[in-house]
C-alpha cells in the first residue's frame, strides 16, 4: 500500500473542550435548524467534543469491520461514532454529495482522496434526491492524494466537489482506532466502486448500534 502520496503529517493544531454528549448533541441540533454550511459545523467541531466517559456508550466492535453507531440524528444532520479494529478498511465509495466531516478520537486513518473521471452510464448520474443511480461497467477513476487523521490535527472533510475516498486502518499500525462522524443531510445508502470488477452499486447503509 503506497503511502507516501500523503499531502502532509498533520500536527495538533486544535483542542476541543470535552462536553457531555447532551451538550453536544444539543448544540449540533440548534446549528441544523438553520442554514448549515461546513465552515459552520466544522467551527463547532474544533471547539466541542463529547467527552469520553460519554463516547463510551457508543462504542461497539467487531473483529471484521468497523462499525457505525448513532449518537444523533434528525432529518437535516447526523452523528455517529465509528469503530475501526485493526486493518478495518472501507470499499471505495461517495457521499451523495453532502457534506461530512470527520474528527479522530483515537488512533489514526488513512484517507485515500479519489475523482470518478469518466463511467459508462453518465445518464444514471442525473436523477433527484442522490448523486447517482449506480450500475456501470467502465469506470475511471483518479486517485488525487492521501490524508492523515489523527486526533487534534485537520479535520477531513467531503463535500459537493470532493466526495470519493476510501479510508483505511492500516495493519501495520497494530491499533484500533475511533472517529466522530457528521452529515449533512444524513445518507441512508452510497455508490461503492468495484474498481478491480469494473463495476459499482448502490449499498445501503444502516446503524450497528440499533
Amino acid at each position: 500500500m503506497d503511502t507516501q502520496n500523503i499531502i502532509a503529517v498533520p500536527q495538533a493544531i486544535y483542542s476541543p473542550a470535552p462536553v457531555s454528549a447532551e451538550q453536544f448533541v444539543d448544540g449540533i441540533r440548534r446549528l441544523s435548524e438553520g442554514i448549515i454550511t461546513k465552515q459552520k459545523i466544522y467551527d463547532y467541531l474544533v471547539a466541542y467534543e463529547i467527552r469520553a466517559e460519554d463516547l463510551e456508550r457508543y462504542k461497539l466492535w467487531f473483529d471484521d469491520r468497523h462499525t457505525r453507531n448513532k449518537i444523533f440524528r434528525n432529518d437535516m444532520i447526523e452523528v455517529m461514532l465509528i469503530c475501526w479494529p485493526i486493518g478495518a478498511v472501507t470499499p471505495l465509495h461517495t457521499h451523495n454529495g453532502q457534506l461530512g466531516w470527520m474528527t479522530m478520537i483515537e488512533g489514526k486513518l488513512l484517507v485515500e482522496n479519489y475523482k470518478k473521471v469518466d463511467c459508462n452510464r453518465p445518464e444514471n448520474q442525473q436523477v433527484v434526491g442522490m448523486d447517482c443511480l449506480a450500475g456501470a461497467t467502465k469506470i475511471d477513476m483518479e486517485h488525487l492524494h492521501n490524508e492523515l487523521a489523527i486526533p487534534g490535527g485537520p479535520l477531513n472533510t467531503v463535500d459537493k466537489t470532493q466526495t470519493i475516498h476510501r479510508i483505511r486502518n492500516l495493519a501495520e499500525w497494530s491499533e484500533r482506532c475511533v472517529s466522530m462522524h457528521v452529515y449533512s443531510r444524513p445518507i441512508d445508502s452510497c455508490v461503492v466502486f468495484d474498481m478491480d470488477a469494473q463495476r459499482c452499486y448502490r449499498r445501503d447503509l444502516k446503524y450497528d448500534n440499533e
